[in-house]
């Protein structure tokens, strides 16, 4: 039932933003004000918000004898904002500056559970470091929207906000995996370059010993190294273009695509070869490349 009202909710975002007017939007956003009247609010109205009902404005975030005002609170449910956003004018970069004037009004607004900072194209959502004990937002976003591409993937996500659906516990919990992940790439490098006793456990039992003694273990130990990693590499890469996980381009084929790619140029007056390039495949068990030119 969930699923076929996502599919509902995917479908009606579609056809809004199809109809939603992009045009002109140096003129009718010159400002903050109208980059909220003419594209944000639209866009929230999109996700089934009314900005008589839903969105909450000039919500008081300050402290102490500040008196900050963070732009829009989403309610959600109950009375109390749940979502702050910060609204920028149509064309501002969106800093670091800007995301820690947001972390600022989200820590001071009592019941916010996620925060957005926008400047009507784009759109980066955040979520709350619940590592620290102030809850401040993580300095990066965990997911982001541009709406000067719309794809499938933009619409996906985009409707993980609309308020028929939206999730703010599964929000939550999809941005501490999205950041615990980010930590993949350093904590397999630490791993290789001192490896763990269960590490070095797995290898040798990989390997079919049976006792493990300081001696193997030591010498098992030296030989994870740069070189050792290097020469296992293309194997690694093999097995994986096997499983269909990765496709590689084999010397063989670029040594094709570069002879097509001259012939094109011959043959065809004007032509930038910047604009020939290749895009390697895979489907089902078969690897195959396409020949793209832009046009």
């Amino acid at each position: 039932m969930q699923n076929m009202m996502n599919k509902q909710i995917i479908r009606s975002i579609k056809k809004s933003l199809s109809s939603l007017d992009f045009t002109n939007l140096d003129e009718r956003c010159s400002n903050e004000a109208q980059t909220r009247f003419n594209l944000i609010e639209p866009l929230l109205e999109i996700l089934g918000y009314s900005r008589i009902d839903d969105m909450a404005t000039e919500i008081n975030a300050g402290w102490g004898k500040k008196n900050d005002k963070a732009d829009i609170g989403l309610i959600l449910r109950g009375n109390k904002p749940e979502v702050i956003i910060e609204c920028k004018k149509f064309g501002k970069n969106l800093t670091d500056k800007e995301a820690s004037q947001l972390s600022n009004y989200f820590v001071n607004t009592e019941h916010s559970k996620i925060g957005i900072l926008t400047n009507g194209l784009e759109w980066l959502i955040y979520a709350p470091n619940q590592s620290k004990r102030e809850s401040k937002l993580y300095e990066l976003p965990f997911m982001s929207l541009d709406f000067s591409e719309i794809d499938e993937t933009l619409i996906e996500n985009f409707a993980k906000l609309h308020k028929n659906s939206i999730d703010l516990k599964e929000l939550v919990e999809e941005a501490q995996e999205f950041f615990f992940l980010e930590n993949f790439s350093d904590a397999l490098c630490a791993e290789l370059a001192d490896p763990s006793d269960n590490f070095i456990k797995a290898l040798y039992t990989r390997m079919g010993g049976n006792r493990l003694t300081t001696r193997i273990e030591n010498k098992l130990r030296d030989m994870v190294n740069a070189r050792a990693i290097q020469e296992v590499l293309p194997q690694v890469m093999g097995r994986e273009s096997e499983n269909g996980s990765i496709v590689i381009t084999t010397a063989e084929e670029l040594k094709i695509y570069h002879s097509i790619k001259t012939i094109l140029i011959a043959a065809i007056k004007n032509l930038d070869a910047n604009r020939i390039s290749y895009r390697d495949l895979k489907e089902a068990s078969t690897s195959f490349w396409t020949l793209v030119i832009e046009i």
